[in-house]
């Protein structure tokens, strides 16, 4: 198990995002369960490398510490995005916000 130390010197996290959470939610329940469970102080620093929008599911890279410094190394890196296509469905928003 990590220390708060090794937290504060930094680590990267991968988040499973869930669906309708936003990447900010994501990252303040890391950083509560992290001040919980490891007793980190309530102000280090953690941040996520990349928005991913509520209505989509996926990998979120969180870094703590010192690792907050290399966000935009890892934004810069290249993505694979996936997805499930349904041919001629739509909705009267055209997105998932409605039905």
């Amino acid at each position: 198990m990590k220390t708060a130390e090794d937290y504060i010197n930094g680590q990267i996290i991968l988040i499973d995002k869930p669906l309708h959470w936003t990447s900010f939610q994501a990252v303040n329940k890391m950083k509560y369960a992290l001040i919980n469970k490891v007793g980190l102080p309530k102000k280090f620093k953690i941040g996520h490398a990349g928005t991913l929008d509520p209505l989509a599911s996926g990998l979120l890279l969180v870094c703590t510490g010192k690792f907050t410094k290399r966000i935009t190394e890892f934004q810069g890196q290249a993505k694979e995005y996936t997805g499930t296509f349904f041919i001629g469905a739509t909705t009267p928003s055209y997105d998932l916000e409605t039905q």
